[in-house]
């Protein structure tokens, strides 16, 4: 699966989004993070691991919730596919 175009409910921002498990979500920023008015109010800098939104958080989950957002699969190598180090 590759990620896919959503929009948060908030403020229309657009992000790419893949979702793996209820608590796995990658997610790209298309745009800058800080025209986001909930990161923007916050002052946080590039890379903080605070500057999240939840109102996108909310987006994603109700995005999968009414299958707008389907949850990839991972599909793990087995028996001889699996690859060998010699």
């Amino acid at each position: 699966m590759t990620m896919r175009p959503l929009a948060c409910e908030r403020c229309g921002n657009r992000v790419l989004v893949e979702k793996f498990s209820p608590v796995h979500t990658a997610v790209q920023w298309t745009s800058d993070p800080r025209e986001c008015p909930v990161i923007a109010a916050r002052s946080l800098g590039i890379g903080d691991r605070e500057r999240e939104c939840e109102v996108l958080h909310r987006s994603i989950d109700r995005a999968v919730r009414e299958h707008v957002l389907p949850e990839s699969r991972l599909e793990l190598p087995h028996g001889e596919a699996i690859p060998r180090l010699h």
